[in-house]
Order: structure tokens, then C-alpha cells, then sequence
């Protein structure tokens, strides 16, 4: 079929996405902190970045059926490195990408010729089914911005056994140098941090498991450098994957540690935040941010059985109807205005599609929306003659997302219901938190 043609997005070559949700516990209702207006740490020179994220997902088989699914995720810059100063960091991605695409080959290699050995062991002790090897990663974009690009990957092993291992990393990069930062660059004082880190977590997951002990092993983390974190746009967030702090029905902990609250805890040239920002969200994993009239507030996307669920301070909207492989994005504008951008993959539908969530209030409010819009970025011109499959089986279809860094300039697909086509579309926030057009690819 005919593609999409994107001018903008040139750079952006297409891969797959691979992102099945693993189960995690929720912590309970936190009252957010208040932020003074005052104390905040806006910087109005801070520029966002225009990158996409593109991933492949592969399949590998022999004649006996399938042995191994993966996935591998690139970031691409789709702006103008050079007009934002920021070639360095073009220059670093692009070795990040190179990086990771030969430790995935090398890892994929071995991961096929495991599956072959167990599937012959379990043949040879009388079993009939042989369970996929899997390797899924992806990479959600924390911030992108002239100040720092925060990448938050994340991925899903399985290689035999009772269950798979799912897990996140945090890479971090100052966007003139383009060198990958360490927390000690952010935050130097790391015995005071473990401290604030421990007792936001006490808080936070009053009945976890890790209330117990946990403050020896956040210690042992930080000593040894080995602790998950990324720079969000208004703080520093945390994550403690499974078995590190908790057992593994309790999933991923995370907490974020805000400018405003703690900025003694900060280097000042890392703890400027943009004054309208967006900030790519993992589902199930909350999230804390702050905005530009001085509030803050938890959120967190996620999935049950009865369909998508926005949870807003712990206050939860049910959406109707089952989706998969989300990808929000928290938007904040700088008149403190705030929505959810969330990207995914409905009954039936061959695409994903955005939904919004009002999120200014105490409640999450669906967003109604006249037109239908997708951050993927490949998407097939006749997008409603494409070919349809059950949810989560479109395994070989490669995916690129334009990334939201500017709620006032970003790119969406729209898919036109009335002619039956996709149409690229530079867009912005509107009044009522939904896309408004400013230009339509041949138009």
C-alpha cells in the first residue's frame, strides 16, 4: 500500500513497536505536594527538541515453528540539530542506536540458539508445546529539550521458566555536550537523596514489602550507581524493577523527586524546567510533574478489563473498551493547562489512535473529539483500506511515532474518516485540549 508520505519526518525510518503490558501493583492515593509558584524553576529559554522513536519487531523461526520474538528501538532526530545547537547530542543518539542495535543482534543470536536447545530438552521429556523466547524493548522519551534528552527504556524477557522479566533504564543526556550524565552530575548530594528517595517511598507504598528493609537497599543502590532514574522536564523520577526492593508481583516502584520540593538536592543547570513541556508516560508506571501555574499532581495510564484507565491523583476514570500497546504523553502548557495524550490500539483497528484526557481538575474527564488522530507516523495513505487484525497480532508491522515535545508545534497523523485517507498534520494544543490544525501535507 501506499504510504504517508512525511516530509517533516525524513530521518524517521520505520520500525516496529513491541509492548506487551506486564502486570504491576498501584500504589495508593498520595495528596500531591503543593508547589509554591514562587520557588519555580522555569527557564523560558529552554527549546524542545523534535525526535521520533521508531521500532522493529523481529521474528525468528525454523521448521518447526517459532523460537524467538523481538524488538529493537531507535531515536531520531526529525528538527534541526543544528539550528537548536544541539549536534552533540544527534551525534550521541546516533551512537546510542548503534549501540543497542549490535548488543541486540549479539543477544538475539544467543537468545535463538537457547530456544533450540530448550525446545529440544523439552522434546525429549515428552512435551508438546514449546512457549516463544521474547526480547521486546522499547524507549518512552522523559524529555527533549535543549537542556536534556531523558530516555526511559524499558523491556521484556522471557527465556523459559515460570514467568519473563520485565524491567526499565534511564539514559540521560546533556543536549549541548551530548554526554550521558550520571546522577551524580544531577544531584551530587546522593546520602540526602537516598533519604528523600526512601521516605517518598514509605509514603507512597505504605504496604509494600520494602518497608521494612527497603532503606538499606536504596543505599546499596545508590553506593554502587545502580539505580534507575531519568530527568524529567520538573524533576527526577526513580525506578526500583522487580525483586530489587520488592518481590516481583510487586512490579516496578517508582517515585519522582520534584525541583520545587527539593531543590537544594540539585545542580542549578540541570533543575531549569521548560515552561510548556511534554512527557512520554510507561503505563502502569505513576508519574509526578509540576506546571507552569505552580501545581503538581500524580498520573498513571493503564489497562484492566474493562478498557483504558486514567488514574489522576489517584482519582480513576474507566474508559470503555479494551486497548493496547498505549503510549501517552503528559501535556503541559505554559498557562498550566494539562491533558493526556494517549495512543493505542482498539478492537478492529488497524492504527493506533489518540484519545485525550482533561486532567486539569480533580478528575480525569474524557476529551470529545470531532476528528481522528495518531502520533504514528507511517501510517498508510488509504489508512481505511488497510488490513485489519485481531488485537496485538500485527507482529511484523514496523512503527514510528512523532514525538510531542511542544504542545504550540507538533506533528499528527489524522486520519479523515469522510475521504478515507491520512493526512500529516502540524498541529498544536487548541482551547478545548484537542489538536488544532495548522497545516495539512499538500494543502
Amino acid at each position: 500500500m501506499k504510504k504517508l508520505r512525511i516530509t517533516a519526518l525524513t530521518a524517521m525510518a520505520a520500525f516496529t513497536l513491541g509492548a506487551g503490558l506486564p502486570t504491576q501493583s498501584l500504589p495508593p492515593v498520595v495528596a500531591p505536594v503543593s508547589v509554591c509558584e514562587a520557588a519555580s524553576h522555569i527557564d523560558e529559554s529552554i527549546r524542545p527538541i523534535q525526535l521520533a522513536v521508531n521500532n522493529h519487531r523481529m521474528l525468528d523461526a525454523d521448521e518447526q515453528g517459532m523460537l524467538l520474538r523481538s524488538s529493537e528501538t531507535m531515536v531520531v532526530f526529525t528538527g534541526s540539530a543544528v539550528a537548536e545547537g544541539v549536534e552533540e547530542l544527534q551525534k550521541a543518539l546516533w551512537a546510542y542506536n548503534k549501540e543497542n542495535a549490535e548488543q541486540r543482534a549479539k543477544f538475539r543470536a544467543k537468545l535463538v540458539e537457547q530456544a533450540k536447545a530448550d525446545r529440544a530438552e523439552r522434546q525429549a521429556a515428552g512435551a508438546t508445546s514449546f512457549p516463544d523466547y521474547q526480547d521486546m524493548n522499547d524507549v518512552f522519551i522523559r524529555r527533549a529539550d535543549t537542556l536534556a534528552v531523558s530516555l526511559l527504556e524499558w523491556s521484556f524477557n522471557y527465556e523459559g521458566g515460570v514467568h519473563g522479566m520485565s524491567g526499565v533504564r534511564g539514559r540521560n543526556f546533556d543536549s549541548k555536550t551530548g554526554q550521558e550524565l550520571v546522577l551524580s552530575d544531577v544531584c551530587p548530594d546522593l546520602p540526602k537523596l537516598a533519604e528523600v528517595i526512601r521516605a517518598q517511598l514509605c509514603r507512597e507504598y505504605p504496604n509494600a514489602s520494602f518497608v521494612a528493609n527497603g532503606a538499606e537497599t536504596v543505599n546499596l543502590l545508590m553506593g554502587a550507581g545502580n539505580i534507575a532514574w531519568t530527568l524529567d522536564p520538573t524533576g527526577v523520577s526513580f525506578y526500583f524493577n522487580p525483586y530489587l526492593i520488592g518481590s516481583y508481583s510487586e512490579g516496578i516502584f517508582s517515585t519522582t523527586v520534584l525541583f520545587d520540593e527539593h531543590p537544594e538536592l540539585f545542580v542549578e543547570q540541570y533543575c531549569r524546567a521548560p515552561k510548556a513541556y511534554c512527557m512520554e508516560l510507561r503505563p502502569y508506571i505513576p508519574a509526578r510533574a509540576s506546571f507552569a501555574n505552580g501545581d503538581s499532581a500524580q498520573v498513571r495510564v493503564f489497562s484492566s478489563d474493562g478498557g483504558q484507565r486514567i488514574s489522576l491523583n489517584g482519582v480513576v476514570l474507566d474508559d470503555w473498551g479494551e486497548t493496547y500497546d498505549q503510549r501517552p504523553v503528559l501535556v503541559s502548557l505554559a498557562d498550566g493547562r494539562r491533558y493526556l495524550y494517549v495512543d493505542g490500539i482498539g478492537a478492529g483497528d488497524a492504527w493506533e489512535r489518540t484519545t485525550i484526557y482533561d486532567v486539569n481538575g480533580n478528575q480525569p474527564v474524557l476529551v470529545p473529539m470531532q476528528q481522528q488522530f495518531t502520533r504514528r507516523a507511517d501510517v498508510d495513505e488509504d489508512f481505511a483500506e488497510a488490513e485489519r487484525g485481531p488485537i496485538m497480532i500485527d507482529e511484523k508491522r514496523d512503527k514510528g511515532f512523532a514525538v510531542m515535545a511542544d504542545p504550540e508545534d507538533f506533528y499528527m497523523t489524522r486520519l479523515n474518516a469522510a475521504t478515507g485517507k491520512a493526512e500529516l498534520c502540524q498541529c498544536r494544543v487548541g482551547a478545548d485540549g484537542t489538536p488544532e490544525v495548522l497545516w495539512v501535507q499538500g494543502q
